[in-house]
């Protein structure tokens, strides 16, 4: 078996979110905060053997990434397996699925009370924002000045005088009628590079986001107001 660079690129992803994965026959890879605040998933076209636990995904990664074409053969006990270019080779021995922090379920909750999407210019602009200001609170309300917005701002709420950074969204659909305050934190922003966000929101705080092939679903702050 060989990993494709857009499966790497999903692991490399999630390893920011949890260490802990599974790896299964069905091609989905699936990946929890401990914090529980951060879910995502994601479709690949890889089908593993059999179900197998990897205790630290960023050494696993490194490992594969030691060799420009590998080949991963599996161990038919399921415990190990060989990573290879035909003249080197590693062995590398899976952990036990039941010692790790997994989740193998999605959010089942409707998330388009709010909807918008966030181009990748835009996501970078509020990365880049949220640095400068050492602020990490993004607001999301409805802005009617000369049309339907959604005003995405920058900003430290624990702070009354903090500096602020926004952004007017026009590609948005607003189905509430409450002047909603939603408030994410940027430092659940653990997305796949993607040309464009898609933002879903729940008066119940909670939204997805879904970035290319990959579906994520953040907690919103308890300081956002429906």
């Amino acid at each position: 078996m060989k990993l494709c660079n857009e499966t790497k690129d999903v692991l490399k992803t999630f390893a920011n979110i949890n260490s802990n994965i599974a790896l299964d026959a069905t091609g989905v890879l699936r990946t929890v905060a401990i914090s529980k605040n951060l879910m995502g998933k994601a479709l690949i076209p890889e089908k593993f053997p059999s179900k197998v636990g990897i205790y630290d995904l960023n050494e696993f990664l490194s490992c594969v990434n030691m060799f420009d074409d590998p080949t991963l053969a599996f161990d038919d006990s399921g415990k190990f397996t060989t990573i290879t270019d035909g003249v080197s080779s590693i062995k590398y021995f899976f952990s036990d699925v039941e010692n790790l922090t997994l989740t193998e379920r999605d959010i089942d909750m409707a998330t388009d009370d709010v909807t918008f999407t966030v181009t990748a210019d835009q996501m970078s602009s509020i990365r880049k924002a949220s640095a400068a200001l050492k602020a990490t609170d993004l607001v999301a309300t409805k802005n009617t000045d000369g049309g339907v917005w959604i005003k995405l701002t920058v900003t430290d709420k624990e702070n009354p005088t903090s500096n602020e950074f926004d952004i007017n969204i026009a590609n948005c659909s607003i189905n509430i009628d409450s002047n909603f305050e939603f408030v994410f934190n940027i430092n659940n922003f653990k997305f796949n590079n993607a040309d464009e966000y898609v933002f879903g929101v729940s008066s119940k705080l909670i939204s997805s986001v879904q970035a290319g092939n990959t579906n994520y679903w953040v907690a919103l702050e308890k300081t956002s107001k429906v």
